[in-house]
């Protein structure tokens, strides 16, 4: 790695070694590439994991053996990834609550980005949305939800989709870098009081309108599985969030929420 390197952003990679945080970091490896970004890996073990025996001295060898075993797979993984991406990354372990210790780590490093991993079609036991808003509490960041990308040829750009035009027309530092990295036409899914879907382009943006009393969640869902949309990105402040929170849960590409 060059010392002079600089990135713009700095993405957290919340590891816990399950499949879906190897795809958390998979997602921040593509993202950081894209932004210019630099990978931080907070790599944490569960204490229902390390908690196996009630006697204080064999508790502590547990944990110093399950510290040094996670330590020397995550240093592989760091190693392997290192020799393929130009990549700036580092790593840190800890052991305890997943959310408890990744907001104490948001609060001394404030990353750009937070990446956590995701089940499809449904949040993992400690990630689910109540895990998200405790999260977002004292942290104003992205928050980057991994999912299962669409096959594309090496190098093409991505495919951008929101459920709001103004995520496009009010957007931060960070979601201007996509937009100029992904391919021109913006995909915009909307809702409206339109008894039926609506088409529309304008302005390097294909808009969508679905009828609000229509299944909106699942057209809207299918629509981002036929477009090959590869990133969606979705306001999660929102007051209505119950749209936002299927839309999660039925897609399986990733979803970077934002403020």
């Amino acid at each position: 790695m060059n010392d002079i390197y600089k990135p713009d952003y700095r993405l957290l990679v919340v590891f816990d070694q399950s499949k879906e945080s190897f795809l958390a970091l998979q997602n921040a490896i593509e993202l950081a590439k894209t932004i210019n970004g630099a990978i931080d890996i907070l790599s944490i073990s569960k204490w229902s994991k390390v908690i196996k025996t009630e006697n204080q001295v064999a508790l502590l060898r547990n944990l110093e053996e399950n510290q040094q075993r996670v330590k020397l797979k995550t240093q592989k993984l760091i190693d392997s990834i290192t020799e393929i991406e130009n990549l700036a990354l580092i790593y840190s372990y800890t052991h305890g609550n997943v959310i408890e210790e990744t907001q104490k780590h948001i609060a001394i490093t404030s990353p750009d980005i937070v990446v956590i991993g995701r089940q499809k079609k449904k949040f993992s036991s400690y990630f689910d949305t109540r895990n998200i808003d405790q999260l977002r509490k004292g942290y104003n960041g992205f928050l980057l939800l991994a999912g299962e990308k669409n096959k594309k040829a090496k190098d093409q750009s991505m495919r951008l989709g929101f459920l709001d035009e103004k995520e496009v027309s009010r957007a931060s530092e960070l979601i201007q870098t996509l937009i100029r990295k992904a391919i021109p036409t913006l995909n915009v899914f909307t809702i409206s009081n339109k008894q039926k879907k609506v088409v529309e382009t304008k302005e390097k943006m294909v808009f969508y309108e679905f009828d609000k009393n229509d299944i909106v969640d699942s057209t809207i869902s299918n629509y981002i599985q036929k477009n090959k949309i590869d990133l969606m990105c979705v306001k999660w402040n929102d007051p209505d969030q119950s749209l936002t929170k299927k839309i999660i849960i039925k897609t399986e590409i990733p979803i970077l929420l934002t403020n």
